[in-house]
C-alpha cells in the first residue's frame, strides 16, 4: 500500500514537471520517501496512504515530533549535497485508496 502511494506522488510530481532526485533517502533522524527538484527549489515529501479512515487520516499521522524529524532529515539532505543555500519546501502526501478494487493490479 505504501509503495503505491509513493509511486502515484512521485508520478504525480514527474507529471508536474519535478524531477525527482532521491527517494526513501534516510539520515540519522528520519526518512524522507521523495525529493524532487524544480528550477531551484527543491521539496521534500512524506507520503502516506490509508485504505480508509479507520486508523485516522493519513494527515493525522504527521506529529510534530515527525515534522520535526522530517525538516531535520531535509537540511541534512541539503547539506550532504551541497545545496544547503537553495531554497527547499517540505511537504506531504496524503492517499486515501477508496475502491475495492486492489491498488497493485
Amino acid at each position: 500500500m505504501g509503495r503505491w502511494g509513493e509511486d502515484h506522488a512521485r508520478r504525480h510530481l514527474e507529471g508536474k514537471g519535478y524531477s525527482i532526485t532521491a527517494t526513501d533517502y534516510c539520515s540519522r533522524w528520519g526518512e524522507v520517501d521523495i525529493v524532487a527538484r524544480l528550477g531551484d527549489e527543491y521539496i521534500f515529501v512524506e507520503v502516506k496512504t490509508r485504505r480508509g479512515s479507520a486508523f485516522g487520516t493519513p494527515g493525522e499521522s504527521i506529529t510534530a515530533t515527525k515534522s520535526q524529524r522530517l525538516i531535520a532529515t531535509a537540511q541534512d539532505y541539503l547539506q550532504k549535497t551541497t545545496l544547503s543555500r537553495r531554497n527547499g519546501a517540505l511537504t506531504w502526501s496524503a492517499s486515501t485508496w477508496t475502491s475495492k478494487e486492489s491498488c497493485l493490479g
